[in-house]
């Protein structure tokens, strides 16, 4: 259990598993907070895409946790967290705890469950009732919220064919009642054979553990709403009204007795001659006691005296005669410690008197005490007496006879003991807190009162290596000192003359640990630099010296280079376990918390692992921390070669919980790639795991699309090492590292580069690769004849002011970006009419290629300037046998300009004189702003101003009148912008001859302002 009840949850790097070839996913953090108990969970056998997958096809990165909640007295809320972005939801109460009849309007009743008491396994037909205690479990006893809005009980008793109910309301302070059920009298067995007289014992009766033989009635329970004066009805015999509406939960059985009939009083002989009759059973405060003194049927004493002495608690009140045969003389003598009376007992002499026998013991006098209050429960009271026959004076005390009683504040039945909660989780073990749950002891009385008796009673665990109890016998605990768990752990409780046991669940974490790194294996980064003293400014004057280094290719020891030296992969560390409960036949000797054990239930399923990284935070350490070092709770670093343990301890012994081995190797890895993806914002919500009812599953997607003016968004950057291995670049110090993001059209998206995070922010809309993202070495690391450029990426950006968000992510790219393509490549579709359109003379946006797209790019250009070549070199006389011409294959996702039927037939094409064209509109003139024949990026892509990049050169090379300019040739037409209503290309397909249309010199003129002759004009 986390401080403050926050229960952090790091990102893995690299997918569930250890293995290097794992995708990356989401590197988002969770936060759960306002929980008392809860933990983030893993499937201990995950699928190809446990925890996220990758956003290909342009889609979200996303990312799902499973996780579950103990104990809480609100609703919980869950944060995501990636960078600067966050978001939160508060854990609806349908995912914390499934519809009850248990549930309180505005309360939340996450983990209460019902418990059930029988409070006599065997019921005497003397006391035809049944007794069961019902309270709530799991519900925290300083919380009074909701308690007089709890539900009904109502007790079904079986027997047979016939049924019996009765009901109460669960409240007070431990949300218990005690439901009291008549049973009838025709259940009963027939009577037992009498037994011999003799003083009954006090406590539990025999063979009340468990129902024994004779007539069995089976309880069941059900919960309903109380009526509208808040009464619960549902007492006495059960009426004809159907199956009842709720499922019933069983209780258990109990045994229908019939006991012979219990003697009043108890004869104890005093000699020979006499005997005094007590009755049975415990006496109550402030209760008249009268005792009787008779002869034995063979007694022929005539006189006798009797001395009686009352310890402090009794007092002798008066003496009388019980036959007029008998005179009765006392003196009784009071006392603060205690009360004495002599009894003079003479026989009157008259013939007339003669005693009757009838075999009944004549009675001769009755004594008459009072028991005084007390404070305590029970209490043992004792009467000494003497008889003497001679007047010879009291005797010594050892030779009278003693008789005690039994007074009691109450009259017990049984005691019971309840616990807050059924279970205990032992992270003990884990952070060396201890884990303790309340207990209270009540006791229920024959006329079914219940009284809380916690402060008198005493107890006792029955195996501490399981769990403990206090001294005060008020709460129950773990104190990370136990080796086992149980299903069913056993206090016993002692009160007086009754005892009764407290069975608990304890869970205990499964060891060893399970120790999760994402490369357990770390190299150095190869042309990674990274101060190694915080006062050495620069590393610009050991150029050379880092140099030979590199160059090396390795080394046994890590050489500081003048304050820099190469970066040590990084590694996420999670640790797991599972709680589970020992076998009872397990190891319970002093192995300690590392001993093995045996198999058990464990919690969740055996599907489910938990994670404790969290909780084991201040225990974890390096066994040689020059190998390697701890930069955060969740991260581990390489400092130089060698092989090292990563241990989590145990925090209140010398014992390891778990390990794994980590080594740090002299071989140097390169940054063989970084992955860069734009992160807009974050979406999260929350669903029931499938095919678990504890667990809920949160989904945090990541959003990709800017959709308003001056949204931020974040680049999510993960590197990819030659060894295989991936990691986040946020697993790294900022400090050791240098990332510039720029962007290449700074119409649509912008950098704001002076924030601990790079953020782009939206401009205007558009879509396409228009970030580059550079991640160098540290300034103070830098070398002066070179850059040290570690890894560079592109990554893709979609604004779009629209409704439709990521939905339409996988179109292609928005109205504003010029996709990459060749001079014949169309334009992307047409912006939404509710989009902003671009100010006249505005040009589509371009972006920036990639090595690929120049170098095949070129090639075609190439390809191009060979065509044309040979072209040139086919003799005149060739020409006739040649039927056909070279068609441009048509690159791009629109349909050729001439087929769509968008722009008319330009003016000035092969053949016409130069008069036909307008002034302004001449061959060999180079449209304004117009960019170098030379320059790929503007053939390919076309300029801000919409022209294709054509070379005047090569229409001076080759004039109207020549003699080549009959031969099969290409022609780059430059066309403007189109209107804001129209769709907008960047490049046009070139005609071939045979078009008679194209460039003829009778074709549509458009009044000397063509689209080919609007270039000055648009510039």
């Amino acid at each position: 259990r986390s401080p403050g009840g926050i229960h952090p949850r790091s990102p893995p790097c690299g997918g569930p598993s250890s293995s290097r070839s794992s995708p990356p996913v989401l590197p988002v953090s969770y936060r759960l907070s306002r929980t008392r108990l809860a933990f983030f969970l893993r499937e201990s056998r995950p699928g190809p895409a446990a925890n996220g997958s990758g956003g290909g096809g342009g889609g979200p990165l996303q990312r799902a946790e499973p996780f579950v909640v103990f104990q809480t007295k609100e609703l919980p809320v869950l944060n995501a967290s990636l960078g600067p972005f966050s978001t939160s939801r508060v854990l609806p109460r349908e995912l914390l705890q499934p519809p009850s009849p248990l549930d309180v309007p505005g309360q939340l009743t996450v983990n209460w469950k019902v418990r059930a008491f029988i409070v006599r396994l065997r019921v005497p037909a003397t006391q035809p009732v049944a007794q069961v205690l019902f309270y709530v479990a799991g519900r925290d006893w300083d919380d009074f919220r909701g308690t007089e809005r709890l539900p009904c009980v109502r007790l079904h008793a079986f027997r047979q064919a016939r049924e019996v109910q009765g009901s109460c309301r669960l409240g007070g302070g431990l949300a218990s009642c005690l439901v009291q059920a008549p049973l009838p009298a025709t259940w009963f067995g027939p009577a037992a054979r009498p037994a011999r007289r003799r003083r009954r014992p006090q406590g539990p009766e025999p063979g009340s553990e468990g129902p024994g033989p004779g007539p069995q009635a089976e309880l069941y329970y059900t919960l309903h709403a109380p009526g509208g004066a808040g009464e619960c009805a549902g007492a006495g015999p059960a009426r004809a009204e159907g199956p009842p509406t709720r499922p019933l939960l069983r209780v258990g059985s109990i045994s229908l007795v019939r006991p012979p009939p219990a003697p009043a009083q108890e004869d104890h002989r005093l000699d020979g001659n006499v005997f005094v009759r007590l009755p049975v059973g415990p006496l109550r405060p402030g209760r008249l006691l009268s005792v009787l003194l008779c002869l034995l049927p063979n007694a022929t004493v005539d006189r006798f005296t009797l001395r009686v002495k009352a310890k402090k608690g009794v007092t002798l009140l008066h003496t009388k005669s019980r036959s007029p045969q008998w005179l009765v003389n006392s003196e009784l003598l009071p006392g603060g410690k205690h009360s004495t009376a002599t009894v003079d007992v003479s026989r009157v002499d008259d013939p007339t008197l003669s005693p009757a026998w009838d075999g009944v013991p004549p009675e001769v006098l009755q004594l008459d005490f009072e028991m005084e209050n007390f404070t305590s429960q029970s209490v043992k009271r004792r009467i000494l007496w003497h008889v003497d026959y001679r007047a010879r004076g009291p005797p010594p005390d050892p030779d009278k006879v003693v008789t005690e009683l039994t007074v009691v504040q109450r009259d017990i039945q049984a005691i019971l003991p309840l616990a807050m909660d059924t279970e205990i989780i032992n992270t003990a073990i884990l952070t060396g807190r201890t884990v303790a749950i309340p207990v209270k002891v009540i006791a229920v009385e024959v006329s079914g009162g219940v009284v809380d008796v916690s402060a008198l009673v005493e107890c006792e665990s029955n195996n501490e290596d399981i769990i403990k109890v206090s001294s005060s016998c008020d709460y129950v605990f773990v104190s990370g000192k136990e080796s086992r768990g149980s299903m069913n752990a056993r206090v016993t409780f002692r009160y007086d003359t009754w005892t009764a046991p407290l069975e608990m669940t304890v869970w205990v974490p499964k060891l060893p640990l399970l120790i999760q790194l994402s490369d357990a294996h770390l190299s150095q980064v190869r042309g990674w630099r990274v101060p190694v003293l915080p006062d050495r400014r620069s590393a610009r004057e050991s150029e050379d010296v880092a140099e030979e280094e590199e160059e090396e290719g390795g080394g046994a020891e890590r050489r500081p280079s003048r304050g820099c030296t190469l970066q040590y992969q990084h590694s996420t560390l999670q640790v797991f376990t599972q709680f589970h409960t020992t076998s009872p036949d397990g190891p319970e000797g002093p192995g300690g918390p590392g001993a093995p054990q045996g198999p058990g239930v464990t919690m969740l399923g055996p599907d489910w692992l938990v994670e404790v990284t969290d909780l084991v935070g201040d225990f974890m350490k390096v066994d040689d921390p020059r190998v390697a070092q701890m930069v955060d709770g969740s991260t581990l670093a390489g400092r130089e070669p060698g092989v090292t343990l990563f241990k989590v301890v145990s925090p209140l012994m010398e014992a390891v919980l778990g390990e794994t081995l980590v080594t740090v190797s002299d071989e140097k890895v390169s940054v063989t790639e970084m992955k860069a993806q734009v992160v807009s914002s974050l979406s999260l919500s929350l669903h029931p795991s499938p095919g678990s009812s504890h667990t809920i599953l949160a989904k945090t997607a990541a959003q990709q699309t800017l959709s308003f003016v001056k949204q931020e968004a974040l680049l999510s950057l993960w590197l990819s090492f030659s060894d295989g291995s991936t990691a986040p670049l946020s697993l790294y110090s900022p400090k050791d590292y240098a990332l510039l993001v720029s962007s290449l059209d700074e119409r649509v998206a912008t950098v704001a580069q002076a924030r601990a995070f790079p953020l782009v922010v939206a401009e205007a809309e558009g879509a396409g690769d228009l970030l580059r993202a550079e991640l160098t070495i540290g300034e103070s690391c830098q070398k002066t004849r070179r850059k040290s450029v570690l890894a560079t990426a592109r990554a893709a950006v979609r604004v779009h002011f629209g409704p439709d968000g990521d939905e339409a992510e996988d179109e292609g790219p928005g109205p504003a970006t010029a996709g990459p393509g060749p001079p014949a490549a169309t334009a992307p579709a047409p912006a939404p009419e509710d989009a902003p359109t671009a100010p006249p003379g505005s040009a589509p946006a371009g972006r920036g290629l990639s090595d690929l797209e120049i170098g095949m790019y070129a090639l075609l250009g190439v390809f191009c300037l060979a065509i044309l070549y040979r072209h040139k070199r086919v003799p005149a006389e060739g020409q006739a046998s040649m039927d056909h011409s070279h068609h441009w294959v048509f690159l791009g996702n629109g349909q050729p300009l001439r087929a769509r039927g968008d722009l008319s037939p330009q003016p000035g094409g092969p053949g016409a004189p130069p008069e036909a064209a307008p002034a302004r509109c001449r061959p060999g003139d180079r449209p304004s702003g117009g960019s170098s024949p030379t320059s790929v990026q503007s053939q390919a892509h076309g300029r801000g101003d919409g022209s294709s990049g054509g070379s005047a050169r090569e229409q001076a090379e080759d004039p109207v009148n020549s003699p080549t300019s009959k031969r099969k040739r290409v022609k780059f037409t430059t066309f403007a912008t189109l209107p804001s209503e129209e769709p907008a290309y960047n490049s046009v397909p070139a005609g071939d001859e045979e078009d008679p249309e194209w460039g003829a010199p009778g074709g549509p003129r458009d009044d000397g302002h063509g689209r080919g002759c609007r270039v000055e004009d648009v510039a």
